[in-house]
């Protein structure tokens, strides 16, 4: 296998609590806890879940935008978390973001032509000549009018702001861009125009994505592998065709049957799940799955609650992190 661009090693992020007390021990609440994924160049990786589950908090760790608690983080097989300030400065323009929000992701106080330069400015040394013919190709590229480049965000509709974030982010021509539900704050209409711009962007560009969302239909369109998160752990790993055929997780299950279809035979084929009770306290992780609490499924006698289950291979393509599968 060719060595991916980007490799995440038992990735921990936690954040200390503040209990008033000094005396008192401190307290983490675990966001992250021992996920690991690779990347391959060319393709888009999908990380899912309800909200909480630690997708963004991945992304910005495996960013550098947040300290994380342990693991490794290797792009383009170098040590990113191990990189002096200089090094981290300049490796930046190889990792790139793209926003959730198009409304307070831009400066309002800047114009989209400067908006869209920043990066070439802080990151590399370029002519003013070469600096706009890069934002004249990269306007004309995310389907933005030259004339605009002189406007306020203020001035432009959700989905033109949300290319002036696209264009931003790969300006400077990065190889992995980390999209954080880049499309949930916009129309449904603007929506697919907005997919469908970054599909043929990766295509032009030979982009890597690493996608975040909690929208199953645009995970669907968009990745073609995708690791399913539960409280800070994946879950379930898999590629777009298994997962959405044949999902192993009954957290991932769960998800599925709530997806809204227009096909009449597979409403009738997926039965809803409605879950019940409560996620763990994410201060006091427990000892076994963290989805044993809510699982239909649960099993003391397999050691549901004892300990959480590796994941385990269900194909070459296929992973599930659950004790029931291993029956």
């Amino acid at each position: 296998m060719n060595t991916p661009l980007l490799s995440v090693e038992n990735l921990k992020v936690r954040f200390p609590v503040k209990r008033g007390l000094p005396w008192k021990a401190a307290q983490y609440v675990h966001a992250v806890d021992d996920v690991s994924f690779d990347i391959q160049r060319g393709e888009t990786l999908g990380l899912v879940g309800e909200s909480g589950s630690g997708k963004t908090t991945t992304a910005l760790a495996v960013a550098k935008l947040i300290n994380s608690w342990e693991g490794v983080v290797k792009l383009n097989g170098t040590d990113f978390f191990s990189l002096d300030k200089e090094s981290l400065r300049l490796e930046r323009a190889n990792i790139q973001f793209i926003f959730q929000d198009p409304y307070s992701s831009l400066n309002p106080r800047l114009t989209a032509e400067r908006i869209v330069s920043e990066p070439l400015r802080q990151l590399k040394n370029l002519s003013k000549k070469e600096l706009a013919e890069s934002v004249d190709d990269i306007f004309d590229a995310v389907g933005l009018r030259p004339e605009q480049k002189k406007l306020f965000p203020h001035q432009f509709s959700g989905g033109q702001r949300q290319r002036i974030g696209i264009a931003r982010a790969i300006i400077s021509k990065p190889q992995l861009v980390i999209c954080d539900e880049p499309v949930s704050a916009l129309d449904v209409a603007v929506q697919a125009q907005i997919l469908n711009l970054l599909r043929d962007l990766q295509k032009r560009f030979n982009l890597t994505y690493l996608f975040i969302s909690h929208d199953l239909g645009v995970v669907q369109h968009m990745c073609d592998r995708i690791a399913v998160m539960y409280m800070g752990k994946i879950v379930e790993f898999s590629n777009r065709m298994e997962l959405f055929n044949s999902p192993q997780h009954p957290y991932t299950q769960a998800l599925l049957s709530a997806v809204p279809s227009v096909d009449r035979k597979r409403r009738e084929r997926v039965q809803r799940i409605v879950l019940s009770g409560d996620p763990p306290d994410p201060l006091n992780p427990v000892p076994g799955c963290h989805f044993a609490a809510r699982c239909p499924s649960v099993d003391e006698s397999i050691g549901c609650l004892k300990k959480f289950p590796p994941l385990d291979t269900v194909s070459e393509s296929h992973q599930v992190a659950c004790y029931r599968f291993k029956r």
